[in-house]
């Protein structure tokens, strides 16, 4: 398949995927999504009880949208009227009266709402990089299109590097695109795809993986090491345990190549085996 054809076929299947999620653009949340929102829109200048309401808007509409998702597909509470006002409103309630004591009693500090005692807060508060990357979208679209693009472009991401990994390693390109595909419709499409931390981080991963398959198979080495330390660096932002673990064990591998390589120097300047030269004789 030629480059014009290859480019086509990522660019199709990130597409499709994109069209596909607008199926569910909201019911994604995890427990840690008010956490990065609220940081992240604190970092576009939010009042703590702004951020809060904002937050706790959307954590509530994901979580009737779930409700009513659920209730359609149950076999005997199909028939019965739309939760979602009352999910809503009890949802509402239960997130206010956790966090609006806490912001009466002063803990407004750091950039995330009082959603959990500041011990566990400060856990997020060492996370900037996905909330910062979370700001021009939620700016742009406002907070429920803007997670949901931050989403779309995150997994579209992973999957494009998926394939540029595979090429890199002279994988044929059908191959390569059906693992694009595969990073879609597998899990790792459904969690990159969550407002949390663990879509960016993969798709951070996979860039580092491609800098190493640029550095050895490709012949750029450079360019390859770049990729490899600005995708550290950036992953250090979005979670530097994960960061520090990912790099050390680079550089265990880097290690052990560059022993491999320089053995089968040390073995090509020692001249030929013992049988070859008996053989020469």
């Amino acid at each position: 398949m030629r480059p014009r054809g290859a480019a086509s076929g990522v660019l199709v299947l990130a597409a499709v995927f994109a069209v596909l999620q607008l199926a569910n653009v909201t019911g994604r949340d995890t427990p840690d999504t008010k956490n990065y929102l609220s940081y992240a829109l604190s970092l576009t200048g939010q009042s703590k009880r702004a951020a809060a309401t904002a937050t706790i808007d959307y954590v509530c509409a994901s979580r009737a949208e779930r409700a009513r998702r659920d209730q359609s597909v149950h076999v005997v509470r199909f028939h019965r009227a739309d939760p979602t006002a009352e999910v809503t409103a009890e949802c509402r309630e239960q997130e206010r009266a956790v966090v609006e004591p806490r912001l009466a009693a002063g803990q407004t500090g750091g950039h995330t709402v009082p959603y959990m005692p500041e011990r566990f807060m400060r856990i997020f508060e060492a996370r900037p990089g996905y909330p910062a990357f979370l700001v021009p979208f939620v700016l742009a679209f406002g907070v429920t299109w803007g997670l949901w693009a931050a989403g779309v472009v995150i997994a579209c991401a992973g999957g494009v590097l998926v394939f540029l990994v595979l090429r890199t390693l002279a994988v044929p390109v059908p191959l390569a695109l059906t693992g694009q595909a595969l990073y879609y419709v597998l899990p790792c499409g459904t969690t990159a795809m969550r407002p949390m931390t663990e879509g960016l981080l993969m798709a951070l991963t996979l860039a580092a993986v491609w800098g190493c398959a640029l550095a050895l198979r490709a012949g750029r080495p450079r360019a390859g090491l770049a990729l490899v330390g600005g995708s550290l660096l950036a992953l250090f932002t979005v979670k530097h345990s994960q960061a520090l673990f990912l790099g050390l064990c680079l550089a265990a591998a880097g290690g052990v190549t560059a022993l491999r390589r320089h053995r089968r120097r040390e073995r090509g300047r020692g001249g030929p085996a013992p049988r070859e030269v008996l053989a020469l004789a």
